[in-house]
Order: C-alpha cells, then sequence, then structure tokens
C-alpha cells in the first residue's frame, strides 16, 4: 500500500508479481510507503483506511534486494502509518486476450467498503509506473473522480 500522487494505492496480487518492486519505483519517484505484505484495514467516516502493523513499519521486501529500511533509503517523509485506500491495482500476470470496448474499472470489497479496482499486466510493453501515472492523470482530467472517467470513456466509445 502506498500513497502517491494524493492517491491511495492498494496493490494487490499473487507473490513475485512484482507488488514490492513497484512500490519500491513508486518510492524512487515520490511515493510514501504505507505498508508492504501485511495491510490492516478499518473503516473509519465513511472511508477504508489502511495501516501498517507496528513491527512491519519502514519495512518493504523485494525477492532481489531483501528488506529494506524505506525510511533509512527515503528520508523522514517516505512513509506514514495509515492513508486512505482510493483505489486497488491488481498486477496479473494472465490477462484477458478479449478485445472489449467494457470499462476496464470494477469493484473490489474490503470490510464491506467498495473501490475501485483495476488489472494491470505486468507483461506489457509499457511500465506498471507509466501507466499508473497515466490512469492518476485520467483520473485528475476528470475532476479527480474515477466515476467521471469512466462515465466519459463510456459516452466516446457510444458509436
Amino acid at each position: 500500500m502506498v500513497r502517491y500522487q494524493d492517491k491511495g494505492i492498494l496493490v494487490c496480487g499473487e507473490a513475485g508479481i512484482g507488488k514490492s518492486s513497484l512500490a519500491l519505483e513508486l518510492l524512487q519517484h515520490g511515493a510514501v510507503l504505507i505498508a508492504d505484505d501485511i495491510v490492516d484495514f478499518t473503516l473509519e467516516n465513511n472511508q477504508l483506511i489502511a495501516h501498517c502493523p507496528a513491527p512491519l513499519a519502514n519495512l518493504l521486501h523485494t525477492r532481489e534486494l531483501g528488506l529494506l529500511d524505506v525510511r533509512q533509503l527515503f528520508g523522514n517523509s517516505s512513509c506514514q502509518p495509515s492513508a486512505i485506500v482510493d483505489i486497488c491495482i491488481e498486477i496479473r500476470s494472465e490477462h484477458h486476450n478479449n478485445i472489449t470496448l467494457a470499462s476496464p474499472f470494477t469493484r473490489k470489497q474490503i470490510l464491506g467498503y467498495s473501490i475501485p479496482h483495476i488489472c494491470l499486466s505486468p507483461n506489457n510493453p509499457a511500465t506498471l509506473k507509466t501507466r499508473i501515472d497515466i490512469l492518476l492523470s485520467l483520473i485528475n482530467t476528470h475532476a479527480g473522480s474515477l466515476e467521471k472517467l469512466t462515465d466519459w470513456q463510456q459516452q466516446q466509445m457510444a458509436f
């Protein structure tokens, strides 16, 4: 779980798919680490909040580099204990090959709370970071609303 470009991004996917490596890349570009591997959730004021368990605070583990102290590498502002979850990005190696004009967004339920969800493949020539940057730019150009972005996309495809 990271906070990147003012959005709380829950990154999920199978073990070894590259979740922590993506978090590391986003940290290199100004993201804030909330939690790696284990995330606790609460509902507060009708928002889903992600929390890092205290023993794992400031820590990120990658298969290639091992355990990293993010605060030591990136500074004190690179970690925080909790953040609102705005979107779930699932990294999935098998991606459907169906060509469709349907919205790529679905919803994911956590503690009965529905958050926007999108699947991204690690095998795309555009990096995960590039696609996340573009996704966040698209949301921002539509008044910060994924729903408005989805509505706009559906209107454009209604030919």
